[in-house]
């Protein structure tokens, strides 16, 4: 799988550079719903893969991995729905 190192490196240093130089509301970056969408694909695929080293850790059982994936993501999509209004099931409102 490729890691994309490289380019997330790219991204949040510019992010953080953008922000450290910002006067006022001059950074608000206007995403679309689609570059929410893609934003939370790259932390999903995060979040995903320090859980998992979190649950070998702990040397976690399947049916105890596959409970703390699917709470993940449904806690996921409650802060998502709370703090946005958008809601991730409805795939349409992202394309």
């Amino acid at each position: 799988m490729r890691k994309y190192k490289q380019e997330l490196e790219i991204i949040a240093s510019d992010l953080l550079e953008q922000n450290a130089e910002a006067i006022g509301n001059e950074n608000k970056p206007n995403y679309t719903n689609r570059d929410f969408m893609n934003t939370l694909i790259i932390f999903q695929t995060a979040l995903m893969d320090k859980m998992y080293d979190n649950q070998d850790y702990d040397d976690m059982d399947l049916e105890s991995r596959l409970k703390m994936s699917n709470q993940c993501g449904l806690d996921l999509h409650k802060l998502i729905h709370t703090y946005t209004g958008l809601d991730t099931h409805k795939f349409e409102e992202f394309i």
